[in-house]
């Protein structure tokens, strides 16, 4: 009914990042979606022209006149309504093949203002809004953990963090592909690679390899064999950069082409090359002071 896309994204875990948390009334803390992130995600999964919404009833259900006591001494009270509203609606989906899938669920909204004509209007509008909203919420919710079904079970899937969900992920035909070429530029193959993941404590095929196993592999893969590279051209840099030494035309060049020799020497502890340097840092240096 719905493309591979489609049912991918729809599988994928809620992100951590995606839920906020609010008071409620008498029951602690509660967790939810925003309204424009619901509509964000039909947006991306469904589609701009994929989806619609109809509203079946919009109604007030509750008024209640209060006064707010003064918030500091000095202030007088004030009048208040507090207005409730209940929206019944139905959500249609186009699927690919041309089904439409219709959910239908009642979403509540309440607003607060003061007791006068216009405060009654915005009371009115906040409240009629969030109904709409609430009710698009849960319709959307019938699409799973997307769209925060999880967060209705407090024993079900928890959101995620980004950072676990992007290790968690499957490798691609792409990866694999890039880990072929490596393996092969490293004089490897893929039986080296199954043996190395085995130890590690992998053991199944490289196509179910999660991203945070395949770079640990990658990064073995990619210093497999470091210090012999470095080895076979070591000797090639030294004569390439001392070359350059007797080129030099100013001290600045050979300081610095000396100390890029000293460098490379240090790492491999390399004591005569080290004195031959400094020989023939010597020797030009004189002659460059001699201009």
């Amino acid at each position: 009914m719905f493309s591979e896309e489609q049912v991918g994204k729809l599988q994928k875990p809620l992100l951590a990042k995606h839920v906020k948390s609010r008071e409620a009334f008498g029951s602690g803390k509660l967790s939810y979606i925003a309204g424009f992130h619901a509509i964000d995600m039909a947006n991306d999964i469904f589609g701009f022209d994929g989806w619609s919404t109809e509203i079946l009833v919009l109604k007030e259900v509750n008024r209640v006149s209060y006064i707010k006591p003064p918030y500091k001494a000095g202030d007088k009270e004030k009048p208040m309504v507090a207005i409730a509203y209940m929206c019944n609606l139905r959500l249609s989906v186009k699927s690919e093949d041309g089904t439409v899938v219709t959910k239908e669920d009642t979403g509540f909204g309440d607003g607060q203002a003061g007791d006068t004509p216009a405060g009654m209007h915005s009371a009115i509008e906040l409240a009629s809004k969030e109904a709409v909203t609430d009710a698009i919420k849960r319709c959307l919710r019938a699409f799973g953990n997307q769209f925060g079904n999880s967060l209705y079970d407090k024993d079900g899937q928890a959101p995620i963090e980004e950072e676990a969900y992007e290790a968690s992920k499957v490798v691609s035909t792409e990866q694999l592909d890039e880990l072929t070429e490596l393996l092969t530029a490293r004089e490897l193959n893929h039986e080296w690679a199954l043996a190395w993941l085995a130890g590690e404590g992998w053991n199944a095929p490289l196509e179910e390899l999660r991203t945070d196993w395949y770079n640990m592999l990658y990064r073995a893969v990619d210093t497999y064999g470091a210090d012999e590279r470095v080895l076979a051209t070591y000797e090639e840099d030294i004569i390439k950069v001392m070359g350059l030494m007797e080129q030099s035309t100013t001290m600045k060049m050979l300081k610095a082409l000396f100390k890029e020799v000293w460098r490379k020497t240090s790492e491999q502890k390399d004591k005569p090359r080290q004195l031959e340097a400094k020989e023939l840092y010597e020797t030009i240096k004189a002659k460059l002071e001699e201009k």
